[in-house]
């Protein structure tokens, strides 16, 4: 279904990266691309973000709502932005749809491949689209390097290693009741660093290396956790599509932050993608440089491109992320991570580090190896990285 007019286009979720949505939103409605149907959560907006509706050609109407079945009832939109807790994207993606919306679903999509599957097959009977916020998907460096990878740029590939060590404080893990965990209320959750904060880098490097989404991935993994409640804040996984090995380590317990990096390992030439930063580079088989096209496109858009043109393709459309749910339904059925043991942590003002644990991802992904396929730098912990 194409629309018209200039899409009319609710919030649900204005804080956290939800504040980034609404900024991309008011971005659009300033110049016409778009219209603010509403907005909807439990605390209202920043007072500058409401102040910036207001100032809309018709923003005083705008209803800014605390209960979003509620807003999605009265105003009914064209396009339907989910920026929430992650047990509670399917819930509201069915509203959505009921309220006849299409959808913006931040990554993940859902909680569980059944979900997914799911809001896949709702998705279609309504006749509606579904973008996922997989933002580096609109990434032209990241389309560059699939094309590299797609042409034999760098001769045959014999594997993909990301690499990311990330901050974060204990905070992080109680700002919210679901953060860190597997379940809450006997509803899946599956929220840890494989999952939501390097979510992207899994996505990543699975489109680098141009895998369909119908594939079959086999998936590896080893969970442990030091500031999490639950899940995993450090892991590393190692997923296989057609002998291709993928290997993703990272953690949360960095003493400092990297950007975080998707390394293609060629026969006959190497790719370094910063998906972060838009950074591309690295050498083809011929020996010639690489440096990648910066910017991207945003999700939103693309998602507003399409409907006026569907000649446009979706950037993340909702069936792109089944390669990627692959591996957040292993995690969720894993269960809890291990707690790493406290002779592997250190206290760095006060926040509890590893603090070899930048070098250990690093190695993972240039070796193509899990953390026990190592010599991990956390004595205390070998024991239970070989148990």
């Amino acid at each position: 279904m194409t629309v018209d007019a200039a899409p009319r286009v609710a919030l649900l979720g204005v804080h956290g990266f939800g504040r980034v949505h609404l900024d991309g939103l008011l971005r659009l409605a300033g110049t016409g691309a778009v219209r603010v149907a509403g907005l909807a959560d439990p605390r209202p907006p920043d007072p500058d973000a409401l102040e910036r509706v207001r100032a809309l050609p018709g923003g005083a109407d705008v209803p800014v709502l605390a209960d979003a079945a509620e807003l999605l009832d009265r105003v009914r939109p064209d396009v339907t932005i989910v920026s929430t807790p992650i047990h509670t994207h399917l819930p509201l993606a069915r509203l959505a749809l009921a309220a006849g919306s299409h959808l913006y679903v931040e990554k993940p999509p859902t909680a569980s491949m059944e979900q997914f599957r799911a809001l896949v097959a709702e998705a279609a009977a309504a006749g509606r689209v579904c973008q996922v916020g997989f933002q580096s998907f609109g990434s032209h460096a990241l389309a560059h390097a699939a094309r590299l990878v797609a042409d034999g740029a760098v001769g045959r590939v014999r594997g993909i290693g990301v690499h990311g060590a990330w901050v974060r404080e204990r905070s992080y893990f109680t700002r919210a009741a679901w953060a860190g965990r597997m379940e809450l209320d006997g509803a899946p959750v599956t929220d840890g660093a494989l999952t939501n904060p390097f979510a992207h880098a899994t996505a990543s490097a699975l489109r680098v290396a141009g895998v369909a989404d119908d594939a079959e991935v086999a998936v590896e993994l080893e969970r442990y956790r030091v500031l999490s409640p639950e899940s995993d804040d450090t892991a590393a996984a190692r997923l296989t599509v057609d002998g291709l090995p993928i290997v993703v380590a990272v953690t949360l317990c960095a003493p400092d932050q990297s950007p975080p990096r998707i390394v293609v390992h060629g026969e006959r030439g190497r790719l370094e993608l910063e998906y972060t930063t838009d950074t591309l580079t690295g050498r083809t088989a011929d020996g010639a440089e690489v440096s990648g096209p910066p910017g991207r496109a945003p999700l939103l858009d693309n998602l507003v491109a399409h409907l006026a043109d569907p000649a446009v393709p979706l950037l993340a459309p909702l069936a792109a992320c089944a390669p990627f749910m692959h591996l957040l339904e292993a995690v969720r059925r894993d269960g809890p991570a291990r707690p790493l043991p406290a002779e592997a942590v250190v206290l760095l003002d006060g926040r509890p580090v590893l603090p070899d644990a930048a070098a250990l991802v690093r190695d993972c992904a240039e070796n193509l190896s899990l953390f026990s396929e190592l010599d991990p730098p956390w004595p205390a912990a070998r024991g239970a990285l070989a148990g």
